[in-house]
């Protein structure tokens, strides 16, 4: 069985129901981003709206450290964050998504409370940067970038958008700061953020994408160094 299958199975029984009504009314106490929710499936469809997103992960990171059923629901919010992390790099390794899941989980455990910024966003770049480095992923590969730029851009939704939000705020610091050139802040933006595909910037420009897959890698390793990154 996989992982998504197992956690699915196993929501369906969390989701709903006294227990799940009786937590919630236990963290409210602490956590106001959480009062007035009937169940986690209601919780999880506050944290659709962007305007509560990060204010309700926010809570379930602060709980999750020392309740395990804080944690499941937070990683459960992770889910659709991770699966698009796990199409993009992990592209080509069948077990991506069950490494994923295990990192997140281990991050959402141990996730500090002082820590500032989106929790959706801090989550998945954690989980994004020891994924690569278990798999030794030091430079780019031939790999069919359409068909990640369409993954990417066809599994986007509210989660990715306020993801994007985040990550484009920590673009724009180091491309004020000088750390990326302004072509390479565009175009991770565009391809990142935005969807275009990179062949359609490479007939832009007149240069391969193979060269601009360089330029971008180049680029996102110096963001990867940076601080903030750690």
């Amino acid at each position: 069985m996989s992982v998504l299958i197992a956690l699915d199975t196993e929501w369906g029984r969390l989701a709903t129901g006294p227990l799940a009504r009786r937590r919630l009314i236990r963290w409210s106490c602490s956590q106001p981003a959480l009062v007035g929710l009937r169940d986690f499936s209601a919780l999880l469809e506050r944290r659709r709206d962007p305007a509560a997103a990060n204010e309700v992960l926010a809570a379930l990171a602060a709980l999750a450290p020392d309740d395990e059923l804080a944690a499941r629901v937070l990683l459960q919010a992770m889910i659709p964050g991770l699966v698009r992390l796990a199409q993009t790099a992990g592209w080509d390794d069948p077990s991506a998504i069950d490494e994923l899941v295990s990192l997140a989980w281990e991050r959402i455990r141990t996730y500090p409370t002082t820590r500032h910024g989106s929790v959706a966003a801090n989550v998945l770049w954690d989980c994004r940067k020891r994924y690569r480095r278990h798999r030794l992923i030091d430079a780019p590969k031939s790999i069919p970038l359409d068909a990640i730029d369409v993954a990417e851009l066809s599994t986007a939704g509210v989660e990715e958008a306020v993801v994007g939000r985040e990550i484009l705020t920590d673009l724009c610091g180091a491309h004020r700061d000088g750390v990326i050139s302004d072509s390479a802040f565009a175009l991770i933006v565009r391809t990142r953020l935005d969807g275009e595909s990179l062949s359609d910037l490479a007939v832009e420009e007149s240069v391969t994408v193979h060269r601009l897959a360089q330029r971008r890698w180049r680029a996102e390793r110096r963001l990867r160094e940076l601080p903030w990154a750690c």
